[in-house]
């Protein structure tokens, strides 16, 4: 009997919530490094997240979405008192875009918390081996869970997301086997560190409807052209992208070097799909064997030419006394804030 694939996931894990411009609302857990947990455990590997959210209504909504996506969210701890993060996800015809405050009841929206030190240490005790790790934020307590499971084997993934400072990048760069970032140099700030990738370190720069870059240690970098797509909603393409990678080149020995091409032609594939439905996470609508079969459909003909018909369940009424939309609370202040504006 074979042993499933792995994976830990470290990082942003705010509660999307998607406006589309019928004015339809959807709530799902997301950010990088949720999103890989679910669409990793979607593709049928056992999946772990860790992170801090809160112990309000979104919070449950947020932890409800992974559990039922199969992801094990007993490290994603729900702080007393805290409200959980959270981003307006903004579909329309013309493009998607992002929101910080709450287009029904005006509030801005809490911010992430990043993992503690202690929070690491004790999944590091329950979780001690993963057949790989996977963050989006460099921090204290990610980067111990980076060395830890590095020093045990795991294919170690850098994906960053937003700027950090360079002692920690360097040690970030220093850990990661392969590491993934936009070509905007305002995310991430790796292309100033001037660090030289190590033997064997994987470096891909994506470059959106552009496709990626791929580099090997210190060969020449690789283009591979995107699969166009007729495009509903592109957040959430690069984490399929991620996903797809990981789950064709990692095997019981570790990073595939060789079928990186392949693996990445794989991800770029479900991410066409993706960008095919709105939201992230949209796609998981459909049976893993669909998605596969159309995967494998995008990769032979080169791309994808129409969108795709997926359900989506309506989401559960806003508890008596929180915003419809954002599930922030409606305090007797903050309505007369907002009746007065």
């Amino acid at each position: 009997m074979s042993v499933k694939a792995s994976v830990v996931c470290a990082g942003y894990m705010p509660l999307d919530v998607i406006v589309t411009e019928d004015g339809r609302v959807a709530r799902r857990a997301g950010g990088t490094a949720a999103n890989v947990a679910a669409i990793l455990a979607f593709l049928g590997w056992n999946a772990s997240l860790a992170g801090q959210t809160g112990d309000d209504a979104a919070g449950a909504t947020l932890t409800g979405d992974l559990a039922s996506a199969g992801v094990d969210v007993a490290h994603v701890h729900r702080a007393v008192g805290v409200a959980t993060p959270r981003l307006i996800h903004s579909v329309r015809w013309d493009g998607h875009s992002f929101r910080w405050s709450c287009p029904a009841c005006r509030e801005r929206l809490p911010r992430s918390r990043p993992l503690t030190l202690e929070q690491a240490q004790r999944l590091i005790v329950a979780v001690p081996q993963a057949s790989v790790y996977f963050f989006d934020r460099a921090n204290a307590g990610t980067l111990a869970l980076a060395e830890h499971y590095a020093e045990h084997g795991s294919v170690v993934v850098y994906e960053p997301s937003v700027p950090a400072n360079a002692a920690l990048l360097r040690r970030a760069a220093s850990v990661a086997d392969v590491i993934k970032h936009s070509d905007d140099r305002s995310v991430g700030g790796l292309e100033d560190l001037a660090v030289s990738p190590r033997a064997g370190q994987v470096r891909i720069v994506t470059h959106g409807a552009q496709g990626l870059e791929l580099r090997v240690g210190d060969g020449r970098p690789r283009r591979l052209p995107a699969l166009p797509a007729r495009s509903v909603d592109s957040g959430g393409a690069g984490d399929w992208t991620t996903a797809g990678l990981l789950a064709r080149a990692v095997g019981p020995g570790g990073l595939e070097r060789g079928g990186l091409d392949e693996a990445l032609r794989f991800g770029q594939a479900l991410a066409a799909l993706s960008c095919a439905v709105p939201g992230a996470r949209g796609l998981m609508g459909l049976t893993r064997r669909t998605v596969l079969h159309r995967a494998r459909t995008v990769q032979a003909d080169g791309g994808l030419a129409r969108t795709l018909r997926v359900k989506v369940a309506p989401p559960p009424p806003a508890p008596t006394g929180a915003c419809v939309v954002c599930l922030m609370p409606l305090t007797a202040v903050g309505v007369s804030k907002r009746r007065a504006a």
